[in-house]
């Protein structure tokens, strides 16, 4: 009796995968000594949202399974998830995959021209965003095709590729999201769209952990996600690399050709027009064959070059974006019908599998156009006049460093200089500044770093219309036509950073200000109760000069002796990188002495930012991330619904992003006046600068967007994106900047560059030293802007400090700390942090 129940159970079981495998891979024969995702997990595909440990798992256990399949772990997360990649090839490649990976960069770097012999290497990615999960869930049933299948298909596939699967691009993100979906899962599904299991909390599992878009990082590389996968990427360089998204439940199912208005310039045709042309129709062939509906050409971008789906395309490859219409949980009503997980599922899967074949079937195009990619950048760029950019830092090697780090995880080339080299009217100084050479491998990412784009196709954009590293990272840079004389390149071990040897003194220390780490000093010297004093005033001491911002650490009237102090300091100089001067005298040769009015003590900032509905989730990550980073500083993270019920009086700093603040009512802005009346410090950003204004905490005033009041008439089809053309939607713009003023210090130059992403516009204080920075008159440097906007943006406030009792209330119109890139800026938000007891002259100086 026992045997035959099992045998019934094992029947059973065998029947429902086969009913599985038949809505998504019907007409496959498939080895059933190969356990599908169903038999490992224990319930059908599509019923349940898979954890991100179970992909994993069923990855391995595939590798033990199947002699077509290597798992190799390439790192892992900041919430300690491992990141995968799974190589399928046929058994001989396997075991020669070196080989194939070094003989693949050969053809790359144009070494050899055999592709006859070498396989085409593709790579699937999937579930870049956590909440966009039918992508994962593919990588499953994807991973299971390429184990299974036998006979001619097998033949076919893999005679002539290797495949490189990252399951899950943004582990951390999805399992938020899947708990979330799982949790809230009614047993028959709920698909009402207002169910909770559709809305879920923030922030959502689009995000990693630091709540930051990993889409738009592959350029950027801030996260270690990221960098972990360029570096196995730039050790592959593929031909093709999927990019598996969703969109809105209302949605249909989009591949590409994008919109053709909307293509990277520097990107050759071909990538475009002939291989996307080349693969949709394998992509139309899949989705008709299952009778699917899709979409092409109307929407999204190639612009920018840090997409999954747009970064490929910088290096010779092809990057494939596929959006899918989402269910948002396991099954949601649309203007579709009923949309199923598990339908969305099995449209991510055929076109995975589409791309498979085309990837096969292109192979010699798609080898061609790799390394006549690479020959015809060597030839550009030994016809441009322009050999090359000088870019760096004079008081800086932090920031420098940081760049150049940068560099190196996209394998671009530079060198240090020989000598002092000057460029136009701009000199750079050997040690501090590098020049990066135009004709390389990575020509058109180095285009990418310097471009200025001011005309466009298009004017409704995806994402950002601008992506320049150089003013991100505020680096002094010239191009020359003129090849400088070069000294050894920049490479790994020249990042790292010497510090002279550090010298004791019995009388005082001094810290620059100018350097980016020295931020990190600070808090770290706070954080041991250590007495800081900034300087609000410039003087020359011991030999050197001395700016606005600089930090004096005196050894008197310490709660620690000499010997102790200078301990701490050289551990602090140490982990910081930052060089801290040893001084004999207060008596300054030029400027005020050690002993001035003019030195504040610097307070130990306890920040809170508000977080949570209504608010950005990317500009509260950006702070949590810039602060736990860069310098160790613990945020408090607060949700507004509890905002009532916390003291705020535990809180020297209250920092609001932009977003929508309904749930703070009458009594909550009272309480946030009275606290900065009281000596609290409010920190506002974009939106939450018009709300400070509109709920009178502050007294600033917000230039008014104009309704037309004679519009012109237009066509209906044009409205969306009239619209969409007046949104700045991304673009850097030039302020005038107080450098005396302590939200200034640190800054060489009068000159700032900024990144602007929306549209508020601030009048200028009627105090006259208010107004800290100051858009020019002339402030647009690159990206698109509509007229009318830039019209306001010109001789606008872009950042204003108002004295309110003893407090300080500190108004942005931008965010300084945009998508942990801008370096250039972030020194702006350190200043808020630590120099608002500093702030208002008119309190400070020499007191009776």
């Amino acid at each position: 009796m026992k045997k035959t129940l099992l045998l019934v159970i094992a029947l059973l079981s065998c029947i429902s995968v086969f009913s599985q495998n038949d809505y998504f891979l019907p007409k496959k024969s498939l080895n059933s000594q190969i356990p599908s995702p169903q038999q490992f997990l224990g319930y059908p595909i599509g019923s349940h949202h898979t954890r991100y440990d179970k992909i994993v798992e069923y990855m391995r256990v595939l590798e033990k399974a199947s002699d077509r399949i290597k798992v190799v772990s390439i790192g892992e997360t900041n919430e300690h998830r491992e990141q995968i990649i799974v190589h399928f090839a046929k058994p001989e490649n396997l075991a020669k995959l070196e080989t194939i990976r070094k003989n693949h960069l050969d053809i790359v770097e144009g070494k050899s021209v055999d592709f006859e012999n070498q396989p085409s290497v593709v790579w699937l990615g999937y579930n870049v965003h956590g909440n966009e999960a039918s992508g994962g869930e593919a990588s499953l049933l994807t991973a299971y095709y390429l184990a299974a299948i036998q006979g001619d298909e097998a033949a076919k596939v893999y005679d002539n590729a290797v495949f490189l699967m990252e399951p899950i691009v943004n582990p951390d993100g999805r399992d938020r999201f899947n708990n979330w979906v799982n949790m809230h899962k009614g047993e028959p599904n709920v698909t009402d769209p207002n169910d909770r299991e559709h809305n879920e909390v923030w922030p959502s599992g689009r995000v990693n952990h630091y709540w930051f878009d990993l889409n738009r990082d592959w350029y950027l590389a801030v996260h270690k996600e990221s960098r972990n996968r360029l570096k196995y990427y730039h050790q592959w360089m593929p031909n093709v690399v999927t990019d598996f998204h969703e969109m809105g439940t209302n949605s249909t199912h989009f591949f590409e050709p994008t919109k053709s208005n909307a293509e990277n310039p520097l990107v050759t045709q071909d990538n475009y027009k002939m291989l996307n042309g080349k693969f949709a129709k394998y992509f139309e062939n899949a989705m008709n064959e299952i009778g699917s509906f899709y979409y092409t050409k109307e929407s999204f971008d190639n612009f920018y070059p840090g997409y999954g789906s747009s970064y490929p395309d910088m290096q010779g490859g092809l990057g494939l974006l596929f959006e899918q219409g989402s269910s948002r949980g396991h099954a949601q009503e649309s203007d579709n019908g009923v949309l199923t997980y598990k339908f969305a599922v099995r449209n991510q899967l055929v076109n995975a599998i589409a791309t498979i074949h085309a990837g096969v079937g292109e192979r010699k195009i798609l080898l061609k156009h790799q390394s006549d990619f690479f020959k015809n950048i060597e030839k550009d760029a030994s016809k441009n006049l322009t050999k090359g950019y000088v870019i760096g830092d004079d008081f800086d090697q932090n920031r420098n460093k940081a760049f150049w780090d940068l560099l190196l995880q996209h394998k671009i080339k530079a060198f240090q200089l020989k000598n002092d080299t000057k460029v136009g009217d701009q000199s750079f100084k050997k040690g501090s500044a590098i020049f990066i050479p135009l004709n390389q491998p990575q020509s058109l990412l180095v285009k990418s770093i310097f471009d200025r784009p001011k005309s466009f196709a298009d004017s409704v954009f995806y994402d950002t219309s601008t992506w320049n590293l150089a003013l991100a990272f505020g680096l002094k840079h010239a191009e020359t036509k003129v090849l400088p004389e070069l000294g050894a390149a920049i490479l790994e071990a020249s990042l790292e950073i010497k510090t002279n040897e550090f010298t004791r003194s019995d009388y005082a220390y001094l810290i620059d200000w100018r350097d980016y780490n020295a931020a990190k000093a600070l808090y770290k010297l706070l954080d041991k109760d250590i007495l800081v004093k900034v300087a609000l005033k410039s003087f020359a001491n011991g030999g050197k000069s001395w700016s606005h911002g600089s930090l004096l650490i005196p050894v008197q009237n310490q709660k620690i002796g000499s010997q102790e102090l200078s301990e701490i300091l050289k551990q602090v100089q140490n982990s910081s990188n930052v060089e801290i001067f040893p001084v004999s005298t207060g008596f300054s040769s030029a400027g005020i002495d050690l002993g001035s009015n003019s030195f504040k003590t610097v307070l130990k900032p306890k920040a809170m930012v508000l977080a949570g509905l209504g608010t950005s989730q990317y500009e509260v990550g950006e702070i949590w991330h810039l602060l736990e980073t860069k310098l160790q500083m613990p945020i408090t993270k607060l949700e507004l619904t509890q905002f009532a019920r916390v003291n705020l009086n535990s809180y020297s700093h209250l920092v609001m992003v932009s977003g929508q603040y309904d749930a703070l009512n009458d009594a909550s802005i009272k309480k946030i006046k009275d606290w900065v009346k009281q000596g609290g410090n409010l920190i506002t950003l974009k939106t939450a600068s018009e709300w400070a204004i509109k709920k009178e905490i502050s007294e600033s005033k917000v230039i008014a967007v104009e309704t037309e009041k004679d519009p012109k008439r237009m066509n209906f089809e044009k409205l969306t994106d009239a619209l969409g053309a007046k949104s700045t939607g991304g673009a850097i713009f030039e302020v005038n900047i107080d450098t005396t003023h302590p939200l200034g210090f640190g800054f060489e130059s009068n000159s700032l560059h900024v990144y602007r992403n929306n549209n508020t516009f601030l009048e200028k204080s009627k105090n006259a030293v208010s107004t800290v920075a100051q858009y020019t008159s002339n402030p647009w440097i690159c990206g698109y802007v509509h007229p009318s906007s830039l019209s306001k943006i010109a001789n606008s406030a872009a950042i204003i400090s108002e004295t309110s009792g003893a407090g300080q209330i500190i108004l942005f119109s931008d965010n300084p700390n945009f998508r942990g890139i801008w370096f250039g800026t972030n020194k702006l938000f350190f200043n808020a942090l630590f120099f608002s007891s500093a702030l208002g002259s008119q309190r400070f100086g020499n007191e009776e």
